[in-house]
């Protein structure tokens, strides 16, 4: 799907015009922001939508959106010549605040918070305050020699991926050969100057844990898209009736959190990997992956394992927002159980992300919903 730069930009404009990134006093920053919106509105650059099409807007904005309405919050939506934008504006107790798809005080956070989202200066800050990372460093296009030497002492499997940016673009996982590191550096480059070079960890889950105002944690387990044999049916047919589920969208709706199937040349390898077609017929509760990576776009499931994690993981995970002083994070974790200690198996902290899709607690593919979108109104009312 084509990226929409003149819509990336006007985002990028407002969120630098409103000053979303700079610590004011509020009364100033609500001024500020009225002035530059009124503007804004009357060059019609934008308007502002009250009755705004939620289909329309991310699901992790929409279900805060209705969680908020039951708490007296209400949300208005910035709209541009090409759609919604991801900026919003939040009215609580008579006051007016410009958010970013989800709120997240970020006046409380720790200057270099804004940082969340630069792999290198994550990895770096866990590692020194003696946190589980992948054994890593991050290069860029000027000494990607160094790059090659640095991976080969590492040794395979390696992980190469992009220093910033989310959903797995770009990122090359399981690399084997020196080949395969090659084009996995050219792959990462592509999307930007900067890269990371760490050990793959195999035999380990994804985990996104999800922490708010520093305390309450909700975890899900991502698997990449898969079929679980019958000992009845082809992948074929297996492939046919998982995307039959009503709860499954085609790829790119924003109204969804679940995908369809997605079939391309990565499943075929991994098919033709285990000498099967589509016409084979795998033995009873067997799975056969689809996918390399956990991308839900792609087909990919969700698991909500919040009742299941170790205490030691969620006393891990809340150290983690506390380091960053954040309110609102998404944690992306690895190890080979979530109910296990992360001290007494293989486990690494990947990655941060300052604007989490929430909505994964609330549509998990199994396990028991997780209302994260009525904490987070939890901590709007408690600091806003």
């Amino acid at each position: 799907m084509p990226v929409n730069h003149f819509q990336n930009y006007l985002g990028n404009l407002l969120e630098v015009c409103l000053f979303s990134k700079i610590h004011l006093p509020s009364r100033l920053h609500s001024r500020l922001e009225k002035l530059l919106v009124r503007f804004f509105i009357a060059i019609k650059l934008i308007s502002l939508e009250e009755n705004f099409d939620k289909a329309k807007i991310s699901l992790r904005t929409t279900v805060f959106a209705e969680q908020a309405e039951k708490c007296g919050i209400r949300l208005r939506a910035f709209r541009g010549p090409q759609g919604y934008l991801n900026d919003f504006f939040m009215e609580i107790n008579g006051r007016t605040y410009l958010i970013e798809g989800l709120p997240r005080v970020e006046w409380l956070a720790a200057k270099e918070t804004n940082r969340v989202d630069d792999k290198a200066f994550i990895r770096e800050k866990l590692a020194k305050a003696g946190l589980p990372v992948a054994k890593g460093k991050s290069f860029n296009f000027i000494n990607q020699k160094q790059a090659m030497t640095y991976a080969k002492s590492l040794g395979f499997p390696l992980v190469v991926k992009p220093r910033f940016g989310s959903m797995s673009h770009h990122v090359t996982i399981a690399i084997k050969s020196e080949d395969e590191l090659k084009k996995a550096i050219k792959k990462a480059l592509k999307y930007g100057p900067a890269f990371i070079v760490e050990k793959y960890l195999e035999g380990v889950h994804v985990y996104r844990a999800t922490v708010i105002d520093e305390e309450f944690v909700a975890c899900a387990k991502r698997m990449p898209a898969h079929i679980i044999g019958t000992g009845k049916h082809t992948i074929a047919e297996l492939i046919k009736i998982k995307n039959l589920d009503p709860r499954r969208a085609k790829p790119k709706q924003k109204d969804s959190t679940l995908f369809q199937l997605v079939i391309d040349e990565t499943s075929f390898k991994f098919l033709q990997g285990r000498g099967y077609d589509f016409s084979s017929m795998p033995k009873k509760d067997e799975i056969v992956f689809l996918q390399e990576k956990v991308i839900l776009d792609l087909g990919a499931d969700l698991f909500e394992v919040t009742p299941k994690v170790h205490p030691d993981n969620i006393v891990l995970f809340r150290q983690v927002a506390k380091l960053f002083k954040i309110k609102l994070v998404g944690i992306d974790f690895l190890c080979e159980d979530i109910s296990r200690s992360w001290q007494e198996q293989k486990s690494a902290l990947i990655e941060l992300n300052s604007l989490p899709y929430i909505d994964m607690h609330h549509f998990p593919t199994e396990g028991e919903p997780v209302n994260v979108a009525g904490k987070l109104c939890d901590m709007v009312l408690k600091y806003y």
